[in-house]
């Protein structure tokens, strides 16, 4: 079976709230690497698997289009039809969208560059025809709070990056959406209309906006009357949610059972805004838009075992003799082609990207070593992450500690909780 909707778009350029500090000061975020895959491939991969796309438009920045170009044209073997546009430098979700509307010529699928998910866009799709839905939004449920001793544990009530999401009891209609930021002191405004409409409204808070869409082609009508609208996730989809209880149906247009027809302002006379909700314990989706969740999708892959995402398979290549790459990885651990490791290294969970060079005693745990790293004998390396070309010198500490592209770690340095770039060095000169 193929999905119905034609185009995607691939925000490569970024999104709101992305929070990766040095890690993209050189490399687009769309090709951050995840078990020694880029970041891009996931989303390619997804939209391959759901097939019938035609085309995928990805945005990016003009000073990430060589870098992605290059990507596209020399590495990616997929059957999509992949074309760059390049929006302007800074732009918001919602100017990039604005940006590209003549490409767009029917309903498409909007997705985050940094969503790794595996989603059946089938179901989506049903949602969306089936109410004619102004947009389809998936969210991702949160797991659980532990039990104690039978109790559920409640936390405190921190809102800060908090979702008030509003669904009727079948977790299909999407009737409310309210940022915490939005929200005067965690108080919510729900009216009374919208209470009698919809008397069994159900509010969650443990819902992740996975910046995965499905929008109505009339939708960037909507965009374009509206141009203050920076960002699609806090502004658009929250005026549609709002907007369709407020506009009236046509009697003449519902009776004769035609097709959804837009009024003079763009927005049809009656429309309804969709949700899709993976459950906690099925299915896979992270946002890999901050350092945790970022090293989190790394472990994840590196793993193995996610549904359609299968771990690239062990390098097969001929080790030469000295080289202990082999025998130093743990098999949630990923390795790189290339990779060569002297005596006495212990590597647990850790993702360690090609050509790196690693010297005897070495202790990695919960890092990610992106490609052409050296490090140096009796290094600890614990919770880090480590940027290409870097050099990691003799003796050296590293804990919750990020080292920049390009930069030089001394010998017997000890780090902890610090972000060093080439930048930092150098106002220390």
């Amino acid at each position: 079976m193929e999905f119905e909707a034609e185009q995607a778009v691939i925000l490569a350029s970024g999104t709101e709230g992305d929070n990766l500090g040095i890690l993209t000061e050189e490399l687009p975020p769309a090709l951050l690497p995840v078990a020694n895959r880029p970041l891009l491939s996931f989303q390619l991969e997804l939209l391959e698997q759901a097939r019938g796309f035609r085309q995928v438009l990805v945005l990016t920045f003009e000073r990430w289009l060589s870098r992605l170009s290059t990507y596209i044209s020399e590495h990616y073997k997929g059957a999509l039809q992949v074309e760059l546009l390049v929006v302007p430098n800074d732009s918001s979700s919602a100017d990039a969208l604005r940006h590209i509307k003549p490409k767009l010529t029917s309903d498409f699928v909007l997705l985050a560059g940094d969503v790794i998910s595996d989603v059946s866009f089938h179901h989506l799709a049903d949602l969306h025809r089936l109410h004619r839905a102004a947009v389809t939004c998936l969210f991702k449920q949160s797991p659980p709070r532990e039990l104690v001793n039978g109790t559920m544990v409640k936390k405190a009530k921190e809102l800060d990056g908090i979702d008030f999401v509003g669904m009727d009891k079948e977790k299909r209609r999407l009737l409310y959406l309210e940022p915490s930021a939005d929200c005067d002191k965690g108080t919510l405004g729900v009216s009374q209309s919208l209470l009698r409409k919809e008397p069994h409204l159900q509010i969650h808070t443990d819902l992740t906006d996975a910046h995965v869409y499905i929008f109505s082609h009339w939708v960037l009508e909507v965009l374009e009357s509206k141009p203050h609208f920076a960002s699609i996730k806090f502004e658009l989809v929250p005026y549609l949610v709002h907007k369709q209880f407020l506009t009236k149906p046509d009697p003449v247009q519902e009776s004769v059972g035609s097709s959804v027809k837009p009024s003079s302002s763009g927005i049809p006379e009656e429309f309804c805004c969709c949700c899709s909700v993976m459950p906690h314990d099925s299915g896979y989706c992270v946002r890999a838009n901050s350092l945790p969740s970022y090293v989190q999708a790394n472990m994840d892959v590196a793993k193995g075992g996610l549904t359609r995402f299968e771990k690239l398979p062990e390098v097969n290549e001929a080790v030469k003799e000295g080289n202990f790459a082999l025998r130093s990885f743990s098999a949630d651990s990923s390795r790189g082609v290339g990779v060569d490791v002297s005596n006495g290294c212990v590597i647990k969970k850790s993702c360690v990207g090609p050509h790196c060079t690693i010297g005897s005693n070495v202790r990695l745990t919960n890092c990610i070593i992106m490609d052409h790293v050296k490090i140096s004998d009796k290094v600890t390396i614990a919770n880090s992450i480590i940027c290409s070309n870097a050099e990691i010198c003799e003796g050296v500490s590293l804990k919750d500690a990020q080292v920049g592209f390009n930069v030089t770690v001394e010998a017997g340095a000890v780090i902890k909780g610090e972000a060093i770039s080439q930048g930092d060095l150098e106002d220390d000169e």
